[in-house]
């Protein structure tokens, strides 16, 4: 065996392992939906607080996060940026908006990459017999009508098949 590990076989799908893709789409998963919640912490505190509050570190982060989830949405900041969060239900609708945003962005994102929404091709890829007729040619569909439609010619055209 040739390579940098003789003796070993080719690994034949080398992109990972048995759930280290999903654990991936879930941690990004929930790094957006985390990250959205603090966007709607400081969006509901520019407009209704006093300014942009926004945690610095990813200690910092992770106890606003904490104080989020237990209803002390001020919890883990500095005190001077504690007291410029706005009142709790205007948090809690800060968030909502955000995660519903991030909610239809990736729900757009899925539709779109997943196949489902197709701007320019209605008939998923059948030309119609002007756009044929117009790239193959007339007599050229004609002399190959035994190949194209087998069940509707009447066999006296074989074009290349030998038989």
């Amino acid at each position: 065996m040739t390579g940098p590990y003789p003796g070993r076989a080719r690994d034949p799908q080398p992109i990972g392992r048995a759930g280290e893709t999903a654990l991936v789409v879930l941690a990004a998963v929930v790094l957006m939906v985390a990250l959205a919640a603090l966007t709607g912490l400081g969006l509901a505190s520019l407009v209704a607080g006093g300014g942009w509050v926004w945690p610095h570190g990813a200690d910092m982060a992770g106890r606003v996060l904490g104080g989020i989830l237990t209803g002390r949405p001020g919890h883990g900041l500095p005190p001077r940026a504690a007291a410029r969060v706005a009142p709790d239900p205007l948090v809690y609708t800060g968030i909502a908006v955000c995660e519903a945003l991030l909610g239809a962005v990736a729900g757009l994102g899925w539709w779109l990459g997943a196949g489902w929404y197709r701007p320019a091709d209605a008939r998923r890829g059948m030309a119609t017999r002007s756009e044929a007729a117009a790239v193959l040619g007339a007599g050229h569909l004609r002399s190959a009508r035994a190949v194209i439609r087998p069940d509707l010619s009447d066999g006296s055209s074989r074009w290349w098949w030998p038989w």
